[in-house]
């Protein structure tokens, strides 16, 4: 998310819109997610457990909450920005015609976007979308964005079948009128030992 939010806030400011309005809001999105992702990972690591071994295991609803926020925004993120570099990423001159005797001066010249920034650098930032965004490689990180270190559904699965909903429930119980008293929330950290716990009970049940 990092990279996708440097690569956004770089080209606008070499197309000169990183002062718009609507700019501004949508790097903005990409910076919160970024900063929401590494929030549940260092979360998750503070809410560790240690086991007998030494080791210490995250808060699995942490991890894969900040996992699935990162893989439901990755195609988001890629939009946005294509968005602000515009169809240059796919139209982009072959790298020999900025160095061409005949045309290389018209390519950089016709390729200035932004008077403050040297055509040599909007020809390089270009140049690293094209291969970020419309590459065969560019493909495959969506993909893996979305996919990589487990498909959405797994954390589904291990959200839904970790987290305890009957005490999530009480809140609103609560509020609503439903229940006269409240304790205090308070989500115990969950790691994979807990299910491990879940399947020995079952196996001495039979």
């Amino acid at each position: 998310s990092e990279v996708l939010a440097s690569a956004a806030a770089l080209v606008a400011e070499y197309n000169g819109i990183e002062k718009e309005g609507h700019v501004k809001e949508k790097i903005s999105h990409l910076i919160g997610v970024a900063e929401l992702v590494f929030a549940a990972g260092q979360a998750s690591a503070y809410r560790a457990e240690k086991s007998p071994s030494g080791t210490f295991i995250p808060d699995e609803i942490l991890t894969n909450a900040g996992r699935r926020l990162a893989g439901e925004e990755i195609y988001n993120e890629y939009k946005v920005v294509a968005y602000l570099a515009g169809g240059l990423v796919a139209t982009l001159p072959f790298e020999e015609a900025f160095y061409a005797e005949e045309i290389g001066e018209l390519a950089n010249k016709y390729l200035k976007r932004n008077p403050r920034i040297h055509p040599e650098k909007i020809h390089r930032c270009y140049r690293g979308l094209e291969n970020m965004l419309v590459s065969d490689l560019a493909c495959v990180m969506q993909v893996a964005g979305l996919h990589g270190g487990g498909s959405p559904q797994m954390e589904t699965i291990t959200m839904m079948g970790r987290y305890d909903l009957d005490s999530l429930k009480s809140i609103a119980k609560y509020l609503f009128g439903i229940e006269g008293s409240l304790a205090m929330y308070d989500r115990k950290t969950v790691t994979p030992r807990k299910m491990l716990e879940r399947f020995r009970i079952l196996l001495r049940g039979h």
